[in-house]
């Protein structure tokens, strides 16, 4: 589970296919990365990926098909920037809202205008996710 609170902005080092997967190789700012293990979830422009190969300054992480055709991660190359959030711990304090990071549905934006310094959108969702 996440807060849904950005704590950082990486940036993607690298992409490595895999036979249509791709492994991300991401380098993190502010980002604390001690005590961060191979397996731990790191919430990645919101999306669960699981961190792998853990170094002081990054992680890998490997990232399915699906996941690239369905989230805007199918569109990352060297260089893009990513926002980070590491996985809530019981007893973290919550400072955002629970959300889980995975993919239920490809919403459509349907509209988009100018609210005072904001932006309003308005989403169209599937069919299958609308009771929520």
């Amino acid at each position: 589970m996440f807060t849904g609170i950005v704590r950082d902005v990486g940036t993607i080092r690298g992409l490595e296919p895999r036979g249509g997967d791709v492994r991300l190789w991401i380098d993190v700012n502010a980002l604390p990365m001690a005590g961060v293990v191979d397996g731990d979830s790191i919430c990645v422009s919101g999306c669960c990926l699981t961190a792998l190969e853990i170094a002081p300054r990054g992680f890998a992480a490997d990232v399915s098909r699906e996941t690239l055709s369905l989230t805007t991660l199918g569109s990352l190359e060297a260089g893009s920037r990513v926002n980070l959030e590491p996985s809530l711990k019981a007893g973290d304090p919550l400072g955002g809202h629970l959300v889980s990071g995975h993919v239920d549905g490809v919403g459509e934006v349907v509209g988009v205008h100018d609210d005072a310094r904001s932006v309003r959108m308005r989403f169209r969702c599937p069919p299958a996710l609308s009771r929520y």
